[in-house]
């Protein structure tokens, strides 16, 4: 079960950032996107991004985690 107790909630939160991530991408949300730029000569690559979307992962990653083991209290080797 320790396994379990690390991947579900890993997974959840790189699941949801990827998914918050692409739903910005495709309709141009700019709180929830990625945006590449080449803005002048001096600078070869200008990244930005929102962390609104690692936030809300970390919080849906620590919520899976309390579900977990809220499911699995009376198991002395979860923790």
């Amino acid at each position: 079960m320790k396994k379990k107790l690390f991947w579900f909630p890993l997974l959840a939160a790189l699941l949801s950032i990827g998914i918050l991530y692409t739903i910005g991408n495709v309709f141009e949300i700019s709180f929830l996107s990625w945006n590449k730029e080449n803005p002048s000569e001096e600078v070869i690559f200008e990244a930005e991004g929102s962390a609104i979307p690692v936030i809300v992962g970390f919080i849906v990653g620590f919520i899976t985690k309390l579900i977990l083991k809220s499911k699995h209290k009376g198991n002395s080797n979860l923790v």
